[in-house]
């Protein structure tokens, strides 16, 4: 797999400005003693939970190369095209299990990967396509870097979209958000983001992350032995301040979900519970996917489901699990082709395990 050095970025990007550091406070030598204190602690909380999250995303690793993911899956034919949204540190192949499953039968179409506003053929955004066929129904979308936070990624998604209404004609496009990609989602929505039809997160983590606190503390406050522990670095501050429970960008996002709401046709918010994640209540761990705790993974009113029961079900592994594929066709309304069951494309060869708990997600 690839590290947090090695991360992959399509052409184009949109830049982020410079990330300004705050003057440290004024404090006493006592006050100062007491605040590395609890940069220990954090870190100490941080070097435990990365453990297990790693534990579980090898379990998960190994269940998926065991037996080829969605393999019992029937073939299904789309109604209208559907767009996937990748999260924070989501690698380029994270979905060609999902997508080449959805391409495997031939009535949708061939893949087409989008990169800010651009049409691409493969997933590493290298071989652009002049024109997407008129056929197309499967698309993912490319963030210009992976740890890129959701106020950039929903301008990104407007171009991709609106790319798609040039190409296809006006139509709705189902949308399947994963982890912060529902996030990005949700903030396109909430800029008055239009053609998006129903609407699917997985794993997202709508009410935040006490994994996004302890990284915004890390990273803050440079606690660089636990940072690199977890495969962090600078660039990561602004998407974890979006991850992480009770940050101002996600109270703000969450306020008005009625809105964002109302611009979708419906919303499935679809959640799993597998091992102990890092929890923002009393006790430290809670249920949940290793990553999102299960009770932030949905918002007051929204329809969702909890799924449990295979390693696939580990926050990493989402897209790949054949019951979030069921859970999607039967919501999206995706029929069953009777009788075939045709093999996809292999995905892309997977790169070397990550030797952090968070270099891919």
């Amino acid at each position: 797999m690839i590290n947090v050095s090695q991360r992959i970025s399509c052409p184009t990007p949109l830049r982020r400005g410079p990330q300004e550091t705050p003057p440290p406070p004024n404090r006493s030598w006592l006050g100062d003693a007491w605040e590395k204190a609890k940069d220990v602690k954090t870190g100490v909380n941080f070097l435990v939970a990365g453990l297990l999250f790693l534990r579980g995303k090898d379990k998960a690793i190994q269940a998926e190369e065991a037996k080829p993911p969605l393999d019992d899956v029937p073939d299904v034919k789309l109604n209208r095209p559907v767009m996937m949204c990748p999260g924070w540190n989501t690698e380029y192949y994270k979905f060609d299990f999902l997508a080449n499953k959805l391409a495997a039968s031939g009535h949708n179409g061939s893949v087409v990967y989008l990169s800010q506003g651009k049409a691409y053929s493969d997933n590493k955004c290298t071989l652009p396509l002049e024109q997407i066929p008129k056929n197309s129904k499967v698309f993912v979308n490319k963030w210009d870097h992976p740890n890129t936070p959701p106020e950039l990624t929903s301008l990104q998604m407007k171009q991709n979209m609106d790319l798609l209404q040039s190409a296809l004609g006006p139509t709705k496009v189902d949308v399947i958000g994963f982890s912060m990609g529902g996030l990005a989602t949700r903030k396109y929505l909430d800029n008055s983001g239009e053609h998006v039809g129903k609407f699917v997160t997985l794993g997202t983590p709508h009410q935040g992350t006490r994994f996004g606190q302890l990284c915004d503390r890390l990273l803050t406050n440079k606690v660089d032995w636990a940072t690199k522990f977890g495969g962090l670095d600078d660039s990561d501050l602004p998407a974890m301040q979006w991850l992480a429970a009770d940050k101002p960008n996600l109270r703000a996002l969450n306020e008005r979900w009625p809105e964002q709401r109302a611009r979708v046709e419906d919303s499935l918010f679809i959640r799993s519970t597998i091992e102990p994640t890092p929890s923002t209540g009393f006790w430290p761990f809670a249920a949940g996917d290793g990553l999102v705790q299960l009770t932030h993974a949905t918002l007051p009113g929204a329809s969702s489901v909890v799924l449990k029961g295979t390693p696939l079900l580990n926050h990493v592994m989402l897209p790949h699990d054949s019951q979030v594929f069921r859970e999607m066709q039967s919501f999206l309304g995706w029929e069953n082709q009777p009788g075939l069951n045709a093999k996809p494309v292999p995905p892309t060869p997977r790169p070397p395990r990550p030797k952090t708990p968070y270099g891919e997600i």
